[in-house]
């Protein structure tokens, strides 16, 4: 309480509902602020605040995130130190909690001075970016201290980083040189406004550009040099691309099974691979097989990589490579044949794709993290430069959807945000309505209704022969009646079975200011194609096909064109 009062009278103070949703909504207003220097932190109650924003603590460090949380804890003198289970009135031992999920947690047992929390503080932003937990006891903030006794000085410490050999960014160089299908993956390692401001000698040079989930907003779209997003659940035309590389630079990006495909002996078979990566534990992985592996800050190494690349005449043209994927962009659209196949309901990809259109450059968009929600949103949703596109799919937890969104709302009021969001995933965090009521936010919200977990539905059905549980309200889930829900929170919400076109009140209240919900109407068998599919054996071991070859097959014309640069035995 006492830290409490402390923030009230020198921070904007935001509260919310369950502390779950503190933690996610400061992960997502730090991200959306990635421009300037504000920052939002988290404060909890000792006990419970900290057990219930373990999930958000974990999500942000998967995805290498900024995230400050200060927690309570029972005086110093009524800790149980291990001894027994329990002493002080909440006491649980938070430190051993999180350490596994933080860069560092600390529990503060006496005052310390502000340049110590300054250096925590920075901590999160430095390096590998992460969690930092710091859990003080009550007595300490009860203390009262002259200023003077402790040194209230904030210093910025200085960042650590680890600057890239020069022998390393010659190879490099010379891989890219002399190869005739290059590509840059870029990760969220690489600064957003660094990266931004080398657009137009990456046009000049004529290098694609492909992005992981958590970069998806770097690049416009419409861009000559965009590449897609690949990815186990990636953009049909993005995957095929990546495949046919002859050169990639990872710069930032951790390639993770969902970058690669759980086929990851298969990924990339044809290219020479850099990676660049901070964090020397991820570069001692053996796969994806790799032919230089870089320690560096992906920043630095890109500023000096792109000075070296400018001053270099390139020795070849790399034009026919991003007209092919270019090509590659306009054969295998996003909206395919096999999801179209439930009149009456809405297409997800067919929304997606008009979503696309009706938003603005100035839009901030968050498809959730988990389900056919999330994995449509980011097969097919063209994203504009200006566009702000946040997610979190290490973690991959339901419920990240609406706190995230409340996040970037409060870190943009001007801006308006939208929420793409399954039902199921939403049902988990609801309660926080109530923050977007109470805080008046311009945010959309759109909720996939199919009256379940889709993505169980659909693996149930698919491995274990229809025998369905925990998926439907037929099988023990119940879920709420939508309009009902909305009316008692005072939102405007709208059902939609076709297009949002077609509903002026509903396209109305998109274009106005405040909160509105639009509850699709989705088939509860409908499908989220393409796919990589995976085979059991009899041993039980499980094999994936690699990233380019998705569900359902190309037919043999499609595949000839789509697939011009790999050899036949990587086709089938």
């Amino acid at each position: 309480m006492h830290l409490l009062e402390a923030a009230r009278t020198r921070m904007t103070c935001i509260a919310v509902t369950h502390e779950v949703s503190a933690a996610v909504a400061a992960e997502y207003f730090n991200v959306a602020n990635r421009s300037n220097k504000r920052r939002a932190i988290v404060l909890v109650t000792a006990g419970p605040g900290l057990t219930n924003l373990v999930t958000g603590i974990a999500g942000a460090w998967l995805e290498s995130r900024e995230l400050l949380v200060i927690g309570g804890q029972a005086r110093s003198t009524l800790l149980s130190k291990g001894a027994v289970r329990q002493v002080g009135h909440q006491e649980i031992d938070g430190v051993s909690i999180a350490s596994s999920i933080t860069k560092q947690a600390v529990l503060i047992e006496k005052p310390i001075s502000g340049r110590e929390i300054a250096q925590y503080a920075e901590l999160t932003s430095t390096g590998r970016k992460g969690p930092v937990f710091l859990e003080v006891c009550l007595d300490v903030t009860l203390i009262e201290i002259e200023s003077n006794d402790y040194d209230s000085t904030f210093e910025t410490p200085s960042k650590h980083k680890t600057s890239p050999d020069s022998g390393d960014l010659d190879k490099c160089l010379d891989l890219l040189r002399f190869s005739s299908r290059p590509l840059i993956l870029v990760g969220a390692g690489l600064s957003f406004e660094q990266f931004r401001s080398w657009i137009p000698t990456l046009e000049k040079l004529g290098i694609p550009v492909a992005t992981t989930w958590n970069t998806c907003d770097y690049l416009d779209y419409d861009s000559p040099l965009y590449a897609g997003r690949p990815n186990t659940y990636g953009m049909r035309w993005a995957n095929a691309v990546i495949q046919q590389a002859d050169f990639i630079l990872s710069i930032g990006a951790r390639l993770g099974l969902q970058q690669t495909g759980f086929n990851v002996e298969q990924f990339a078979p044809m290219a020479k691979l850099v990676r660049v990566d901070i964090d020397s534990a991820e570069l001692s992985r053996d796969l994806p097989k790799t032919n230089l592996k870089v320690l560096s800050d992906a920043t630095d190494f890109f500023n000096l990589f792109m000075e070296r690349l400018e001053k270099v005449e390139a020795e070849k043209s790399w034009v026919e490579w991003v007209a092919f994927v270019n090509t590659l962009k306009e054969l295998l659209p996003a909206a395919e044949k096999a999801n179209n196949i439930y009149p009456g309901y809405v297409n997800p990809f067919k929304f997606v794709t008009e979503l696309s259109q009706l938003t603005t450059s100035s839009d901030l968009v968050i498809p959730c993290s988990s389900g056919g929600a999330y994995t449509s949103m980011m097969q097919a949703f063209q994203q504009r430069a200006g566009n702000l596109l946040t997610n979190n799919k290490g973690l991959a937890s339901m419920g990240y959807g609406l706190a995230g969104a409340i996040g970037t709302a409060i870190s943009s009021p001007s801006n308006r945000v939208i929420l793409v969001e399954g039902d199921g995933g939403f049902t988990q965090n609801l309660q926080e309505l109530g923050t977007v009521v109470n805080n008046r936010l311009n945010l959309k919200i759109f909720i996939f209704d199919n009256s379940g977990y889709a993505s169980i539905r659909i693996s149930q059905k698919a491995y274990f022969n229809g025998n369905y549980l925990g998926c439907d309200s037929q099988t023990g889930v119940e879920l709420p009646e939508w309009k009902t829900l909305f009316d008692a929170w005072r939102i405007r919400a709208f059902e939609i079975t076709d297009s949002i076109l077609d509903i002026p009140e509903a396209m109305q209240a998109f274009n106005s200011d405040g909160p509105a919900a639009f509850i699709l109407k989705i088939h509860i068998d409908q499908p989220f194609l393409p796919k990589i599919t995976s085979r059991v054996n009899l041993d039980g071991s499980i094999v994936s096909n690699p990233i380019h070859l998705m569900q359902p097959p190309l037919e043999e014309e499609i595949a000839e064109v789509a697939f011009k640069f790999l050899p036949k035995e990587f086709r089938k």
